[in-house]
């Protein structure tokens, strides 16, 4: 709906504060117990959800760095990160359904398949800044159909072979994801033919914070 940035290049696209980034995830991975834990209802199942919240993310950094490191020779900081968060994400729709071992493999799925995602955008031309697609979306998807074949006695392989628990999770995992895609490209589209939803590339080149607001964000110089 936007279009890509004027500047829509990898080399572009770095972080303007790596230890910012740690920080950020940081808090972010703490605030997650509350997320996940405080779901949980009065069946017991808080201790495990907040015992899979600690080692899904956990094997999800090292599932990244290792793929980062055999993709590129490096393993970074900002890479690490960007594991936790795809942690987070995968273990949330399965937290209190998946033994902790299992919890630690799909991490490590996880984080090597979304280290590998992120660069879809390059490759099929979307501009996506915060890595939305290749983080939330791919690991949204792996950790909700993985509860299929791994949940706590329902999964494929862990509840004698029954499909049910995989069909329960395909279904309105496509539903959800189709129906979110059709209301915010309405809303979108709705937004750019009446008010707009870009400001001019001129003004983009320019530096939207100077145009729209009168200063900068960053005093670099």
């Amino acid at each position: 709906m936007l279009g890509k940035r004027v500047n829509f290049t990898k080399e572009a696209a770095k972080p303007h504060n790596v230890p910012l980034v740690l920080i950020g995830a940081a808090i972010l991975w703490f605030g997650w117990f509350g997320f996940n834990a405080g779901a949980a209802t009065t069946d017991g199942t808080a201790a495990l959800i907040v015992v899979n919240t600690i080692v899904c993310p956990a094997a999800a950094a090292l599932g990244w760095i290792f793929t980062e490191h055999f993709k590129s020779g490096k393993a970074t900081a900002v890479g690490a990160a960007s594991g936790v968060v795809t942690g987070l994400v995968a273990i949330t729709p399965s937290c209190a359904n998946l033994s902790p071992t299992w919890s630690i493999v799909l991490g490590l799925v996880a984080g090597a398949v979304c280290a590998l995602a992120i660069d879809l955008k390059w490759k099929l031309g979307y501009d996506d800044s915060l890595d939305v697609v290749g983080i939330h979306l791919v690991a949204g998807f792996i950790g909700t159909l993985y509860l299929g074949f791994f949940a706590i006695d329902t999964g494929l392989f862990t509840g004698g072979g029954n499909l049910d628990q995989l069909i329960v999770q395909v279904i309105p995992a496509f539903a959800v994801a189709i129906y979110s895609f059709v209301v915010a490209f309405v809303i979108g589209k709705v937004i750019d033919v009446t008010i707009g939803f870009r400001v001019h590339e001129d003004e983009e080149a320019a530096g939207i914070d100077t145009v729209l607001h009168g200063e900068a964000g960053y005093a670099l110089d």
